[in-house]
């Protein structure tokens, strides 16, 4: 983005391409290659009949009475999610996660809250959830329990997520410095690591990734030692070291 403020000392043209605060440029000039057009959004329409605000999740599971003797099985947040959970829909903007995690349902409802706070006074943009409700249960022994005595009884319901899926998605006729602020603020509260970020920055970071496992010159890599039982090296890796070769626990 392009902004323009009057200084003592003249018209000063300042820049901003990092999201960070504008510090003004000594010595510079307007010019014609300074003069950026705006972005067109014209491709881009916001339904009215369409709910543009996040719904809200129940915090129990409706309908549905999941046994109590599931185990927290850490499967459901192991490895990368694939397919259609770490692709955009709307092709614009999200809050991806970079590690696996639980999401209780005040994680959820902070995420509602924050982006319809932002999107209620900006009728030209709209959210959707990409996480189901909450639906895996989790048990919870009362305080001073003595030992034994089965399973606990159901505390709360989580709803789990995987590294690199689609959190939350934001789209409409706005440019990513405007939706990067309440997007940052609600990826920060949220219990695992996670960014938000554009659709073409996510495709360049997966392009970023395999071009450096392509061109890396190191033979010896995780994977080789992996399955080539380098120096018995078996013997201290788990199943999912063979299976993620060390980038996922």
């Amino acid at each position: 983005m392009h902004a323009c403020v009057r200084y003592r000392s003249g018209l000063k043209l300042l820049r901003d391409t990092s999201f960070k605060r504008m510090v003004p440029c000594a010595g510079k000039k307007w010019s014609a290659e300074d003069c950026v057009p705006p972005p067109d959004y014209e491709g881009i329409q916001v339904v009215k009949d369409r709910r543009r605000n996040l719904p809200v999740y129940p915090k129990v599971p409706q309908h549905v009475n999941p046994p109590k003797n599931i185990r927290r099985e850490w499967m459901c947040i192991r490895g990368p999610c694939l397919g259609e959970g770490a692709e955009l829909r709307l092709k614009q903007y999200a809050i991806i996660a970079l590690k696996g995690g639980f999401l209780k349902p005040g994680h959820i409802d902070m995420l509602r809250l924050t982006i319809n706070k932002a999107i209620r006074l900006r009728p030209y943009l709209l959210a959707e959830f990409r996480i189901p409700p909450v639906h895996k249960p989790v048990t919870k022994h009362p305080k001073n329990a003595v030992m034994g005595g089965g399973k606990g009884k159901i505390d709360h319901y989580v709803s789990p997520v995987k590294a690199r899926q689609v959190i939350v998605e934001v789209g409409g006729q706005a440019s990513f410095e405007e939706v990067y602020k309440f997007l940052k603020i609600a990826a920060q509260n949220l219990p695992m690591p996670a960014i938000a970020i554009t659709h073409e920055r996510l495709q360049l970071m997966y392009e970023e990734e395999r071009r450096i496992e392509d061109e890396n010159q190191n033979f010896i890599t995780f994977r080789e030692i992996a399955e080539k039982n380098l120096q018995g090296m078996r013997k201290y890796l788990t199943k999912y070291d063979l299976l993620h070769y060390g980038v996922y626990k």
